[in-house]
C-alpha cells in the first residue's frame, strides 16, 4: 500500500521546486533515521534501545509500546519498532508504526527548520531521502499484506483534515475515536460531493468492515479501485494502493476469492487462501497455496512457519523441519519456529534435539508467550531438570 498524508505530499512536492539559495534545512530526525537505515542496508541488526529496568526484552509488544510513546525520539522509536518486528514478524502494527515514525520525523524537521530559519522555502527543502521513501512505501505495503484493515491510533496523532463542521473533518475525528457508524455516514456525505476521493473511500470501507457490513466495504473498495484504474495519474501515484492491493482487501472481505485477479505473483494472497482452505479442513489445497507462495517469496519467516506447521500436522516431519530451519535462518530472533522445531523433534523421538530447541525457544520467547508453559512442562517430561521458566 502506498499512501502519504496530504501535508506530507505537499512537503515532498515543494521540496522538488525549492531553490538552492534558501537557508540550510535542519534535519536531525530525518538524518538519524538515515543513519539507522544505512546500518540496516549493510545487513546488520539495529542496536536495541535502552529499555526500562525489568522490561521483557523478548517481547515484541514491550518494544512496540516503548517505540510508540508520545514524543519519543525518532531514532529510539525506529530501533524499538525494528525489534518489535524482528521478535514477531507476523505482526503488522510495528511495520505500520515505523511508517508513521518516518512521517513524524519529517514533520518534526519541517517545523524545526521553519522555526529556526523563518523560511518557507527552507522548510520545503526538508524531505525524506529517496531510500527512505522506498522503505516507508515497503513498510506500508507489507503491513497491508499482513492486515489490510488494521486500525492504529498512530494514524490520528496529527491534525484532522478540513474544518470543524465539515464531513471529512468530523468523520476523521469519529473514525479516530472508533465511532465507526458516525464515521462512515459522514464519509458518505463527503463522497457525494467528491466521489473521486480515493482516500476517503478507503476510510469508509474500513469503517464498514469494522461494523461487520462487509458488502458495503467491498462496494467502497471496488469503487476506489476502479477510480485508480481509470486515472493514469492515480495509477502511477506512489501515494495510493495498487490494483492488486485493493483486490486483496476485497478478497479478505469476500472470503479471499478475488485476491489473485490482478497479480498472480502476489504471494501473501496465496497465504490467505491457504488459511481459508485450512479452515475448511482442506490440507491439500492449503499446502498447494503455500507452496505457490513460497515459490514467489521464500524469504518470509512467517510464511515458512505457516507452511511448516501444516506439514507437521500432516505428519510430514522431515519437510516441516526444513521450513522451520529456514524460518530460523531468516529471523533468528523469532521464537515460534524454535518451539515448533522442538515439537517436531519430540514427535520424531529425538529427545536431545527437542531439549535443545525447547531451551532455544525459551531463551527467545516473551514472558507471556502462549507456548512457554508447555515448553517448560515438555522439558520436565523429557528429563531436562534445569529450571527453564
Amino acid at each position: 500500500m502506498r499512501r502519504l498524508t496530504g501535508s506530507i505530499v505537499l512537503v515532498l512536492v515543494s521540496a522538488a521546486v525549492a531553490r538552492c539559495s534558501t537557508p540550510a534545512p535542519h534535519t536531525p530526525s530525518v538524518s538519524s533515521l538515515a543513519l539507522l537505515q544505512a546500518i540496516a542496508d549493510s545487513g546488520k541488526d539495529l542496536p536495541r534501545p535502552r529499555m526500562p529496568a525489568g522490561a521483557d526484552t523478548n517481547s515484541a509488544s514491550t518494544y512496540y509500546k516503548f517505540g510508540t510513546r508520545i514524543a519519543v525520539e525518532a531514532d529510539t522509536a525506529e530501533m524499538a519498532l525494528y525489534w518489535a518486528a524482528k521478535l514477531d514478524p507476523s505482526w503488522a502494527e510495528p511495520l505500520y508504526a515505523r511508517f508513521f515514525n518516518a512521517l513524524d520525523a519529517l514533520r518534526h524537521d519541517v517545523n524545526l527548520t521553519y522555526m529556526q530559519t523563518r523560511s518557507s522555502r527552507a522548510a520545503g527543502n526538508v524531505t525524506l531521502t529517496p531510500r527512505q521513501i522506498r522503505v516507508v512505501d515497503s513498510l506500508q505495503e507489507i503491513a497491508w499484506q499482513r492486515n489490510p484493515f488494521l486500525f492504529s491510533k498512530l494514524e490520528f496523532r496529527g491534525l484532522a483534515p478540513g474544518r470543524v463542521g465539515e464531513p471529512v473533518h468530523d468523520g476523521w475525528l469519529a473514525f479516530a475515536s472508533s465511532r465507526f457508524a458516525a464515521a462512515e455516514s459522514l464519509f458518505g456525505v463527503e463522497l457525494r460531493k467528491h466521489p473521486e476521493a480515493v482516500a476517503i473511500r478507503i476510510y469508509r470501507a474500513r469503517a464498514l468492515f469494522y461494523l461487520g457490513r462487509y458488502d458495503g466495504a467491498v462496494t467502497e473498495l471496488a469503487a476506489a479501485r476502479d477510480t485508480v484504474r481509470r486515472s493514469t495519474e492515480a495509477r502511477l501515484s506512489p501515494m495510493l494502493p495498487s490494483i492488486e492491493m485493493f483486490d486483496f482487501a476485497i478478497g479478505i472481505a469476500r472470503v479471499f476469492e478475488r485476491a489473485l485477479t490482478q497479480n498472480l505473483a502476489f504471494y501473501w494472497a496465496h497465504t490467505r487462501l491457504a488459511g481459508s482452505a485450512l479452515a475448511l479442513h482442506d490440507t491439500a489445497t492449503a499446502l498447494a497455496e503455500l507452496d505457490m507462495a513460497i515459490q514467489l517469496e521464500g524469504r518470509d519467516p512467517v510464511l515458512r512457519l505457516y507452511h511448516a506447521v501444516i506439514l507437521q500436522n500432516a505428519g510430514r516431519l522431515t519437510e516441516a523441519e526444513l521450513d522451520l530451519r529456514m524460518a530460523i535462518e531468516l529471523d533468528p530472533y523469532y521464537a515460534a519456529p524454535y518451539y515448533f522445531l522442538a515439537v517436531n523433534s519430540q514427535t520424531g523421538g529425538d529427545t536431545s534435539s527437542a531439549i535443545v530447541r525447547f531451551r532455544q525457544y525459551l531463551a527467545r520467547a516473551a514472558r507471556d508467550d502462549a507456548y512457554r508453559a508447555y515448553a517448560v512442562r515438555a522439558l520436565m517430561a523429557l528429563g531436562a531438570v534445569r529450571d527453564s521458566s
